[in-house]
């Protein structure tokens, strides 16, 4: 079958390369050649928009040539290690191609039809998906690294590995497609040093400064069958400072006991350091000032609980400086501060802790089994005033109706920013909710049937007193 279907194949599909250099010249001596796993004479097709012929079995190795969407070629055989087999073509007597750009294809006997033509990607049997099985392109210089390639809903993923020999300014692009694929910079560890989501056909773009070490481009399908072209290059970069700061609540840096006084510390975050924590106490209730400043590239901060719980945000754009406010009782809290984009930048982050007034009394309940009670829901508009805050997250109210009726809930506040649900008591199934920003009222109304009802309302940010106004009107 090999001679046969080698001389069928060099007799009718590779007819024209006749006037070309004869096909059966011998290749020039290449060293230590790749361990070939099985040896066969197998007739493939390309299936990409275009495929690459290359000297040795690696993305960066000599270009023989590229071959358009339906080519015709031999796979002599299939490589030990990585997903490249070995070829044949006219042009070049003994190459190398990335497995999952081709597709066998049955030789049709005479007088029959073929079976199979080119113009539908096969299923992916490729062993890129992964970071542990990516492609090699080799190692990241002035001089791009680039492949090709095509993922769909049935190959969602690709995966190339890279090295860097030193610290690099690492620039990705992801060009040429006909549909939405996003880009993924990834270390060893799998962590996400950048990314690009444009949406559509739009380009894909990351940059980052990363360490000496192996890192992982990974294109996925956003739903669409498109190809792409990938393209990696790099120039030296330098060294971040040293980090000082812990990557989790975990290991946070201690800024100690601000309670009536204050504390700082500098550093920097970027794309090799993307996370910095730092914690501090308190020993009473205090009013607790948090800042983020000194910063080149845009930075964010968080200001979470014991538990991880966040509980404030500061993400003001480019390097306008954070400033958070916060009542907190007695604990140790933690700030996060974090890269917003694909750039490092060092800054300075503040805390200061000075006393606060004692909460207002709290009325309501912090569960629906403590709930507050709301008498007498009619077409009058029952006032009740409370709180939400840092420290008294959710109030639970309970009302009854006698009828079915149009309900009216209306909460007004004058700072901070609290939203609502309204519930049914039966099964705490949200019916209804209203979420304005700040201190914007919400409103919610809705035709209720017979039944007890529960409103929660909770904070969103800082310290919220507020009004809850209630009435139902009987439905007609």
């Amino acid at each position: 079958m090999t001679s046969c279907l080698r001389g069928l194949l060099l007799g009718s599909v590779f007819a024209l390369a006749a006037a070309g250099p004869a096909f059966a010249q011998t290749p020039a001596a290449v060293p230590a050649p790749p361990a070939v796993l099985e040896e066969m004479d197998a007739l493939s097709f390309v299936t990409w928009a275009s495929a690459s012929v290359r000297g040795a079995p690696n993305g960066t190795a000599e270009l023989k040539e590229t071959l358009p969407f339906g080519s015709q070629v031999i796979v002599t055989g299939r490589l030990a290690a990585g997903g490249w087999v070995r070829v044949q073509t006219p042009k070049t007597p003994v190459g190398y191609m990335w497995a999952q750009t081709l597709a066998p294809m049955r030789i049709a006997m005479p007088g029959a039809a073929a079976e199979g033509t080119p113009g539908v990607a096969p299923a992916d049997e490729s062993a890129d998906d992964t970071i542990a099985t990516a492609t090699p392109l080799g190692t990241v210089g002035p001089s791009p690294l680039a492949a090709e390639g095509r993922v769909s809903t049935t190959d969602q993923t690709d995966v190339y590995a890279i090295t860097t020999e030193g610290w690099t300014n690492l620039t990705v692009d992801l060009t040429g497609m006909t549909g939405d694929a996003d880009l993924e910079l990834k270390d060893s560890d799998g962590g996400t040093l950048g990314s690009s989501a444009a949406g559509g056909s739009d380009d894909e773009h990351v940059t980052a400064v990363v360490r000496p070490g192996t890192y992982y481009l990974v294109i996925t399908s956003y739903g669409d069958d498109t190809p792409y072209r990938l393209s990696v290059s790099g120039t030296p970069g330098e060294e971040p400072p040293a980090d000082a700061a812990g990557s989790s609540q975990s290991d946070a840096r201690d800024l100690g006991d601000v309670t009536g006084t204050s504390a700082d510390a500098s550093d920097w975050v970027g794309p090799a350091d993307a996370t910095d924590y730092y914690a501090f106490r308190i020993t009473q209730r205090q009013a607790v000032t948090i800042g983020l400043d000194g910063l080149s590239a845009d930075a964010d901060i968080n200001l979470e609980g014991a538990d991880g719980t966040n509980l404030l945000s500061g993400t003001n754009t480019d390097t306008e400086a954070e400033a958070l406010t916060a009542t907190l009782d007695p604990g140790t809290y933690y700030l996060n501060v974090y890269p917003a984009g694909s750039e490092a930048t060092e800054y300075r982050v503040t805390v200061a802790g000075a006393t606060a007034a004692p909460p207002p009394p709290d009325h309501a309940g912090n569960t629906p089994e403590e709930a507050g009670t709301i008498e007498r829901v009619g077409p009058q508009a029952v006032t009740i005033k409370d709180w939400v805050g840092f420290t008294d997250r959710d109030d639970y109210w309970r009302f009854t109706l006698v009828n079915r009726a149009d309900v009216t809930i209306r909460l007004t506040m004058d700072q901070g920013d609290a939203d609502i649900d309204l519930l049914r008591a039966s099964d705490q199934e949200s019916l209804i909710s209203g979420a304005e920003s700040g201190t914007d009222p919400e409103e919610l109304q809705l035709r209720l049937d017979p039944g007890t009802y529960l409103l929660r309302v909770y904070s969103y940010q800082g310290d919220t007193p507020y009004t809850l106004e209630a009435k139902a009107v009987p439905a007609k």
